[in-house]
């Protein structure tokens, strides 16, 4: 009997999301580089432009062939490929594909608020937690004050290798505040998928909607 194989990613995202979701205690290591890049943030923040790796975001309605998907609550609907199967996800929705070796090529996750995620510094907040749970984080590029359908969002472009099994994969990560909710949008793959995906995932960020 072989032994069961360790999805590297799917651990990734599970700590990662028990890290976003922990007590104030589990993010005090960060909180001195977060206050020291307060001062640099709040400018780009105020102004609410975006960067230039963002320059394709524009809000609107998903292919019609793709299939949707809303958090319980409704709080958000996630819009994706047909081709994309479930992954697991206790708390949100995600979306992905796979190789044949079961590892994750590309990937799409919903989860509501769960910790201390904010519109103002998101960019620096999301890379510190990532940086607790993998290596190699780096900042690609950020954007504030998006108008997605429903509400406004704060995104940040950034890509690390996991601690387990050494993957390297880059994500388009979201924090979006409805009127009434609000949520965090994961849209990943591997590195080498990236130039493949990229269309599809800038669709899905584009096409995603709360409330």
């Amino acid at each position: 009997m072989r032994p069961k194989r360790i999805d590297s990613f799917r651990v990734f995202v599970a700590t990662l999301r028990r890290a976003s979701a922990a007590p104030r205690r589990l993010l005090l290591a960060g909180a001195v580089a977060l206050a020291a890049s307060a001062a640099s943030l709040a400018a780009a923040d105020a102004a609410g432009s975006r960067a230039a790796s963002f320059h394709w975001f524009a809000a609107g309605p998903a292919p019609a062939a793709w299939s949707h998907d809303a958090l319980p609550s409704g709080a958000a609907t996630l819009s994706y490929p047909t081709t994309f199967t479930s992954g697991n996800d206790e708390d949100g929705i995600s979306r992905e594909r796979k190789d044949r070796h079961g590892t994750i090529l590309v990937y799409l996750d919903v989860t509501p608020q769960q910790g201390q995620e904010r519109l103002k510094g998101w960019a620096s907040y999301r890379v510190k937690v990532v940086e607790a749970e993998s290596k190699d984080v780096h900042e690609d590029g950020h954007a504030t004050g998006l108008t997605f359908r429903g509400g406004k969002g704060s995104c940040v472009l950034d890509d690390y290798r996991t601690r387990v099994e050494n993957h390297h994969y880059r994500e388009i990560a979201c924090f979006v505040q409805g009127r009434q909710h609000a949520s965090v949008l994961i849209a990943a793959a591997l590195e080498s998928q990236w130039a493949h995906a990229v269309k599809t995932l800038e669709r899905a960020v584009d096409a995603y909607r709360v409330s």
